[in-house]
């Protein structure tokens, strides 16, 4: 009796039942690994954003306290700002009549910048996909002068 030689039934199941595992587990990690790449360009677009906003205040507008809200990319994007006048840290220096100071540092000068705090919270998404960025930087500026004053 000569026997042939070749795979056997079970052999060429296994193997097939081997590659749909395989494929099936190369799917997964390809697929997590776009959802991450579309999540990383979102989070770089609303960086880009927010960086352009926050260019924007105290040169083309005025940095006043408050909040203001608005969108992005024909709503897209949503953004808050919150601008906060920040007080100066450093403590305040005693007053001596009719001594004059020798440091500066502490005394409030009449025309001494104004620090403000600025926090800009960017959000895209909906429900479970919702996501956030929060973004803060410091801006000191000059006060308004009065009316007649001399600069």
């Amino acid at each position: 009796m000569k026997r042939t030689s070749g795979f056997s039934l079970i052999e060429v199941m296994l193997a097939f039942v081997l590659m749909a595992v395989s494929l099936g587990i190369l799917i997964a990690i390809l697929g997590g690994g776009l959802a991450q790449v579309r999540t990383s360009g979102d989070a770089t677009e609303a960086t880009l954003l927010a960086q352009s906003l926050l260019a924007e205040q105290g040169v083309l507008s005025a940095i006043e306290p408050g909040t203001q809200h608005g969108e992005f990319a024909r709503g897209r994007y949503r953004w808050t700002l919150e601008i906060t006048e920040v007080p100066d840290p450093a403590p305040a220096a005693p007053e001596i009549p009719g001594a004059e100071p020798v440091e500066t540092a502490g005394r409030v000068m009449p025309n001494a910048p104004v620090l403000y705090q600025l926090q800009l919270d960017v959000g895209w998404g909906e429900d479970d996909y919702a996501r956030q960025l929060r973004f803060t930087s410091l801006r000191a500026r000059y006060p308004a002068m009065l009316e007649g004053a001399l600069p």
